[in-house]
């Protein structure tokens, strides 16, 4: 896990970056925060999530480029997949984040 921030237009929000398989898997299961798991691949599979033993979250996929391609406010005990292909795979505990499926993020380590 690294800190560093992410970016969607003017925001700029501070994250913990998981990289390792056993961090992938959790997530922000009994946690608060923000989190961008960074996976080996794009796929709409290998980015799918479950909410098990989480609360609301707001989760957002974004493709290599950091294209967002698709945000979704998740309810507990439930899997998602996103519409298109993700490389990385936004997650936040604050549901009040405004971001929108198009936006291009910027990375800041």
């Amino acid at each position: 896990m690294r800190a560093a921030k992410i970016s969607f237009g003017k925001k700029k929000i501070n994250i913990n970056i998981l990289e390792k398989q056993r961090e992938l898997l959790s997530g922000l299961m009994f946690k608060k925060g923000n989190v961008l798991l960074k996976l080996k691949h794009e796929s709409r599979i290998g980015s799918s999530i479950h909410t098990f033993f989480c609360k609301p979250l707001l989760v957002a996929w974004l493709d290599k480029s950091l294209k967002v391609v698709d945000v979704r406010k998740t309810k507990p005990f439930r899997f998602y997949m996103p519409k298109k292909p993700a490389k990385y795979v936004f997650e936040t505990t604050n549901l009040k984040q405004n971001i929108k499926v198009g936006e291009k993020a910027k990375l800041l380590l």
